[in-house]
Formats: C-alpha cells, sequence, structure tokens
C-alpha cells in the first residue's frame, strides 16, 4: 500500500492532518492520542496547524532566504555564467526561534564564468533541516549568456540531487505502533529534479523568472507498518524577480526588489528596499506578506568579501511563540587573469 502527500497551504486541514502533510512530518498522533505523544509534540502540530490556516502562507517546499538578492541564483539559474568573476557564497538561516525543531538551513553556491562555454557553471550545496527530517541537495548547473538589446540575458539549467531522510531526532514513534502515516525513523529517499530560469541585466535594473521541481519527482520513504511506502510529492514552484538602482547622488544608492513566489495554489509577495552608501554599506528592509518583516544590514568587508545579516519578526499567528529568525551571508568573489602566452622563436629540428 502506498500512501500519498501532497504539501498544501491552501486547504483547511485538521492539527492531525496537517502535522502527517507538512514537509512530512508525520505527528499524526501527536494532537490526537495522548498516549502516544508529549506535550511538547502538540505544541508543534498546533503551531503547524496555525501555519497552514493562513490563507496566504507559502508552501515552503523550497527553501526561504529574506535576502533573496544577495542569493539570486538560488533561486534561478539563469543567473549563472553572469559576471566577470568567479563567487562563492554561503548563507545559514534559522528560522522561527524558540520552537523547537524549527527549519533551519545551510546553503553553499559558486557561480564560475566561463567564457570558453559562452556563460558559466554552478554549484548548488544546500541542508534543510526542519522537524525529523533533513533535506540534503547537491545541484549542478550551466547557463548561457548572451548580448540583448543593450543588456545581457542569461538561460539557465540546473540539476538537483536530493536526499530527504528521517533522522533520530528527540522523538520516535513506539515499536508496537503499526501505522503507515507515521514513517519510519532512519528511512531515506533519493529522487532527482530539475529547475530553469531566464535573468535579464540592464545597466541599472533585472528581472527574472525560473521554476524549480520541474519534475516533481516524489520522495518515497518507509512507513512504520513495513509494507506501505509514505510518497511525498514534489510540487512545482515560479519565482519572478526583478530590481532597479537608483543613483540618489552623494554615494547613495537606492535600490528597491520585489519576489513573487507561486505554485498556481498559494502566492506570496517579497517586497524589499535597501540603500547602499558608496558601494561599501547597506542596509534596508523587507515585507514578506502576512508573514514577517525584516530589517536587514551588510558591509563590503574588503574588495572580495562581503558580509550580511536580517532578522525577521514575525507577524503571523507565530509571533506568540516565535523570536523570529536570523539570517547570515557571506560572499567572497575574485577572478584568475590567465597570462597571455609569450610568443617565442621555433627551430625546426630538419634545418639544424
Amino acid at each position: 500500500m502506498t500512501i500519498t502527500l501532497v504539501e498544501s497551504a491552501t486547504k483547511s486541514l485538521t492539527i492531525k492532518e496537517v502535522c502527517v502533510i507538512h514537509k512530512g512530518i508525520f505527528l499524526s498522533l501527536a494532537a490526537t492520542e495522548n498516549t502516544y505523544a508529549p506535550n511538547q509534540m502538540k505544541k508543534t502540530c498546533i503551531a503547524l496547524f496555525a501555519m497552514f490556516c493562513t490563507s496566504s502562507l507559502w508552501a515552503q517546499q523550497d527553501v526561504q532566504f529574506t535576502q533573496f538578492t544577495n542569493n539570486k541564483i538560488f533561486y534561478n539559474p539563469g543567473v549563472t555564467g553572469a559576471g566577470d568573476a568567479i563567487c562563492l557564497g554561503m548563507a545559514a538561516r534559522q528560522q522561527w526561534v524558540g520552537f523547537e525543531n524549527a527549519p533551519s538551513t545551510q546553503n553553499f553556491t559558486a557561480n564560475i564564468p566561463l567564457n570558453i562555454l559562452h556563460g558559466g557553471l554552478a554549484v548548488n550545496v544546500t541542508n534543510d533541516m526542519i522537524g525529523y527530517f533533513q533535506d540534503m541537495t547537491v545541484g549542478l548547473g550551466y547557463g548561457y549568456q548572451m548580448d540583448l538589446a543593450g543588456g545581457t540575458l542569461g538561460l539557465g539549467l540546473r540539476v538537483d540531487f536530493r536526499n530527504k531522510a528521517v533522522t533520530t531526532g528527540s522523538w520516535a514513534p513506539p515499536q508496537t505502533m503499526n501505522d503507515p502515516s507515521l514513517v519510519a525513523i532512519g528511512s531515506s529517499s533519493m529522487a532527482t529534479d530539475l529547475n530553469f530560469g531566464a535573468y535579464y541585466r540592464h545597466t541599472n535594473w533585472y528581472a527574472g523568472l525560473s521554476s524549480t521541481r520541474l519534475l516533481e519527482t516524489k520522495d518515497i520513504l518507509n512507513a512504520t507498518g513495513g509494507s506501505s511506502n509514505a510518497e511525498i510529492r514534489g510540487q512545482r514552484h515560479y519565482y519572478f524577480m526583478g530590481g532597479y538602482d537608483l543613483d540618489l547622488g552623494n554615494g547613495f544608492v537606492l535600490q528597491p526588489a520585489a519576489m513573487i513566489k507561486t505554485d498556481f495554489v498559494t502566492t506570496q509577495f517579497d517586497l524589499n528596499a535597501a540603500a547602499m552608501y558608496n558601494n561599501q554599506i547597506w542596509g534596508g528592509v523587507t515585507y514578506r506578506v502576512q508573514d514577517a518583516l525584516a530589517i536587514m544590514a551588510g558591509y563590503q568587508i574588503t574588495k572580495d568579501l562581503r558580509a550580511s545579516y536580517s532578522y525577521d519578526l514575525t507577524t503571523s499567528t507565530l509571533r506568540n511563540s516565535s523570536s523570529g529568525s536570523h539570517e547570515i551571508m557571506m560572499t567572497y568573489c575574485f577572478t584568475i587573469e590567465i597570462p597571455p602566452k609569450e610568443k617565442g622563436s621555433y627551430r625546426n629540428p630538419i634545418f639544424l
């Protein structure tokens, strides 16, 4: 027997259904069978219930970053190969501080322009922990860059190899339980998916359109019943982002930006406004509609290295139990100079 689960944020669900569905956190008995669950698990399920009953909330099957303007390549493979420098990026996000087993994400990206490929290559490694589930994803991408209408258009494709595993955590179902809605501790699943993006950059503005999880592959995990499987179906996501650099003079540049995230069932908007001074220090705010208000700050430490931080103040019903979310990013960009070949004399030994 196989149970198929689909992540959705629009349906009005019972607490039990929410706990079963949300990214595979199979805590169904936590809210309905006190015999099998401690109070902390009930608190977690109630929190998930409140989260999912927000009508416009994003289903967050993909990882979420507040500083999306500093990590465009994560959302849009069309950025791959853009620019002249090799850029390495690291990001860490701790979401909803105060909740046990709240989402925690670490991400590494590499954008490697290569003229010989008329674009470049990209690497994306993401570790995403939520509840008792760990998603480890390794992505390899290629982007083609072309001149168009005074700007540059990038088209990119990334292949993701994803491993979803059930960690031991601090809770495990009783050994006597034979419930196909509960995933067995230690089970894991491998899946492959595709992401595509188009990204256009002009002198002082940019726009991008991308889609992730194009194949909508399933994560198939063993249930505690032994003979059953739980299938978590992937959901295709679409992203539109755009931004503008407005020169205010005296070294100040205003940088408004926005991103729309949708699976055509739920939609979420991120609105961002930042101001940069002398290309060295910047600060701003982001509003994620009906979810969070964030403050951000960044500093160009050297000509190659920059760091930034953001703090999300939750505005949804979770604000009474959460201390907000923290996010740190660092980017190191550098170029490799290849010296030209020296012209020298050549002697043919035949004529020596």
